[in-house]
């Protein structure tokens, strides 16, 4: 396996330096294994001869410059093929080896495929010199060369550098829950995304959670629109994702519940679509199925279904008396104004005054007749697959 490696790498590092080059490329040593920053290179900013893989590296903010790096990159995806027909053991039964060969891989990448003076392979290189590998990096590493050999070599890889979704990353056989790079629309740069590859199947990219109040959704339109708060936690990934991920093919969504009282429910909508910002991000949500019921399309005047999102500074409910989300001090798909808001102020459990909190209409009540105080729900997941994946897997 390492003959073939080497004949691999020795047909890729043979691509000629660009003249515009006025250091000669470090190709001569390409490093594949952890070691100190610097060498020989210190001091040449446009140059480094070591490659150190950080947690999670951002491929899809580099831009190739040279008009050969297309087709070095399909060479590339021929010798990967090679390497997995060989029956290699870079898929991962020894990690010494799989951490050498994803560094060598990613040097072949970085010091072979850009031009010597761009400047993002200067920000790159800062960035992997932060950090050693490690198993996390080895996954996304992983990944990402997983995603270029995924298609037949004639297919050029840089159309895409990261898989679109959740559901492709389970299609290319990483199956574990985390925190993985995506990348919905080309036009956009790289996101990452929160995947739940074990319920029902898995493939899901989680769109929002909230579990413990840590993050105020009372945000503005142009923070729901881009996305806020922390993928290890709370988070909204945000409306221009959630429309481009929903643009093509049918799309499941999937809400958990969880109470105060360690009960939980879920609803799923078999048909779920985001439309784009100068739609206002209207809402498609049919064909329900679970046991928390479907708020969503509660009545006729609470149908949150074919609505488009409200935020405190964006009125776009059919409340005529007002902002719903400012009243309710959060960004969601009002009608006039709700029978669900997941988005709404986290309370933990019983809580009295304007009904803000955490709300699914049909599982709890919007008012205990009794005490008249409401009730917020302790944990929600908000999470996205195609429609297709169900079926196929």
């Amino acid at each position: 396996m390492l003959a073939l490696l080497s004949l691999c790498v020795g047909a890729l590092l043979s691509c000629r330096a660009s003249p515009d080059c006025t250091r000669p490329p470090c190709r001569d040593n390409l490093v594949a294994a952890v070691g100190p920053p610097g060498g020989a290179c210190e001091g040449q900013p446009a140059c480094r001869r070591g490659v150190f893989l950080e947690h999670r590296p951002d491929f899809g903010q580099i831009q190739p410059q040279g008009g050969g790096v297309k087709e070095r990159l399909v060479q590339l995806q021929r010798c990967m093929l090679s390497l997995q027909e060989s029956g290699g053991v870079w898929m991962g039964q020894d990690s010494n080896s799989l951490g050498a060969i994803l560094a060598l891989m990613a040097a072949v990448l970085t010091e072979c495929d850009l031009r010597c003076h761009s400047q993002a392979l200067g920000a790159m290189a800062k960035r992997l010199g932060s950090a050693a590998v490690g198993r996390e990096g080895e996954k996304d590493l992983l990944l990402f060369l997983r995603s270029i050999t995924h298609h037949p070599p004639t297919v050029a890889p840089l159309e895409r550098l990261h898989p679109q979704d959740c559901a492709e990353i389970y299609r290319l056989g990483i199956k574990e829950n985390g925190i993985y790079t995506i990348q919905p629309d080309l036009h956009r740069p790289a996101v990452e995304a929160k995947c739940d590859m074990v319920t029902t199947g898995g493939g899901w990219t989680v769109i929002q959670n909230r579990q413990d109040g840590s993050v105020d959704f009372n945000r503005t339109w142009q923070e729901y629109r881009e996305g806020f708060g922390n993928l290890q936690g709370e988070h909204w990934l945000g409306n221009a994702a959630l429309h481009t991920l929903t643009s093509a093919g049918q799309h499941q969504l999937r809400v958990e519940l969880e109470d105060w009282h360690q009960q939980r429910r879920h609803a799923t909508y078999n048909n779920f679509k985001v439309a784009a910002e100068a739609q206002r991000y209207r809402l498609t949500a049919r064909e329900y199925s679970g046991d928390a019921g479907n708020a969503l399309s509660y009545s006729k005047r609470y149908n949150h279904d074919g609505r488009s999102f409200s935020t405190t500074d964006r009125d776009h409910d059919r409340y005529a008396a007002g902002n719903c989300g400012q009243y309710y001090g959060a960004g969601w798909w009002f009608d006039a104004c709700l029978a669900a808001n997941l988005n709404g102020r986290y309370y933990r459990g019983r809580y009295s005054g304007v009904t803000n909190g955490i709300y699914w209409g049909t599982w709890y009540i919007l008012t205990d007749g009794r005490t008249s105080e409401r009730y917020s729900f302790k944990r929600v997941e908000m999470k996205i697959r195609p429609r297709s994946f169900a079926s196929a897997s």
